[in-house]
């Protein structure tokens, strides 16, 4: 969950710099959406959201196209790998304390062991994921299993990605994108990576994150390189995810085709599209401060919604409600804590 940058279609006065708001609000409105599944989820209801969870697949192509255009040109400049994982890491630790901490709570009001709650937070803030081969990735809160392996992305970029040509990069991207056909075929569905590994199952997540991960940086070293597409009008533009994330449910095909046809050929191009669109400079504010609002909110919601059905029942009522609980709370750590990362900027002038 990457900060973005705005693009622009000439160098602006004075050789500035400018910020893609329109990924900002496009993370932000994922974010949403993922809460929306996981609500269908917690209260056993079925609203067009119910595969809400392939947004996870466009946060990893936001990263690797959002660092590819920010970033890459400090990592050829000499920072390794590690030191850069290490500040990725820093910047993420808040996201991870948040999530982790608001977890922890709803565990010690359930009654769990002070000591071995404390061991379990202190395993889940150090970013060690459980390998008990069941339950999920971390042990508080599930959420956290992407930033795990977006932090594994990064460090990969940083050591490898970063040397490779950019005309081998579609390469390497169909390579995972044949290895993620064949692992969501075999899993069923898109949702590799949630739960905890098993020595059978531990590289089912990889070709998941590689597919959007090098695609997307393969797209932002395009983007930095000037080219352009035609821009679609930006409602149209910012609404064709969340619209395509309301169609997959409905297409006849089972479950792992209409995921793939999703993440594959769809998600790529409408992340693109989105790139290339321009809202109102008077909308760009709002979109960045979506984009903020989502990392709080991607953290938290999953434990207020499951604490307000184990506290008051699975009514429509509760449903709405412990939705607006977990965008109050959202924002009361919205405010509290810092979650703006440094802006993602591109020089215009590369337009």
């Amino acid at each position: 969950m990457s900060t973005a940058a705005r693009p622009t279609p000439a160098s602006p006065p004075g050789g500035t710099h400018a910020r893609l708001s329109q990924l900002d609000g496009l993370r932000g409105f994922a974010a949403v959406v993922i809460m929306l599944y996981h609500a269908d989820m917690v209260f056993r209801t079925h609203t067009p959201f119910v595969r809400g969870y392939l947004l996870v697949d466009l946060f990893f192509l936001l990263s690797g196209f959002v660092l590819a255009v920010s970033t890459e040109k400090k990592l050829n400049a000499g920072i390794g790998a590690i030191a850069f994982t290490r500040a990725r890491f820093i910047r993420l630790w808040p996201l991870v304390a948040v999530g982790a901490g608001v977890a922890a709570v709803r565990s010690l009001v359930l009654g769990a062991q002070p000591l071995e709650l404390a061991l379990t937070l202190a395993l889940d803030l150090a970013m060690i994921p459980s390998l008990a081969g069941r339950g999920p990735f971390y042990r508080l809160n599930g959420p956290q299993w992407t930033l795990f392996y977006e932090l594994l992305a990064n460090f990969l970029h940083a050591l490898l990605l970063r040397r490779v040509a950019t005309r081998w990069l579609p390469l390497i991207a169909a390579l995972f994108g044949a290895a993620l056909i064949y692992t969501v075929r075999r899993h069923g569905a898109d949702t590799m990576g949630v739960n905890a590994p098993t020595w059978k199952t531990w590289w089912m997540a990889l070709p998941r994150v590689g597919w959007s991960y090098v695609l997307g940086v393969w797209l932002g070293r395009l983007y930095k390189a000037g080219v352009r597409t035609p821009a679609l009008p930006w409602p149209i533009a910012l609404g064709l995810p969340m619209a395509g994330i309301m169609l997959v449910p409905s297409l006849p095909f089972r479950m792992a085709t209409g995921d793939l046809l999703f993440v594959i050929p769809f998600l790529p191009v409408a992340m693109w599209g989105v790139a290339m669109c321009r809202p109102p400079q008077a909308l760009m504010p709002a979109l960045e401060w979506l984009g903020t609002f989502s990392l709080p909110l991607y953290c938290v919601h999953l434990t207020v919604l499951v604490s307000m059905s184990e506290l008051f029942g699975r009514g429509i009522g509760v449903k709405y409600g412990a939705i607006a609980a977990a965008l109050a709370l959202s924002y009361l750590f919205f405010r509290l804590v810092s979650f703006q990362a440094k802006p993602t900027e591109v020089k215009a002038t590369t337009a």
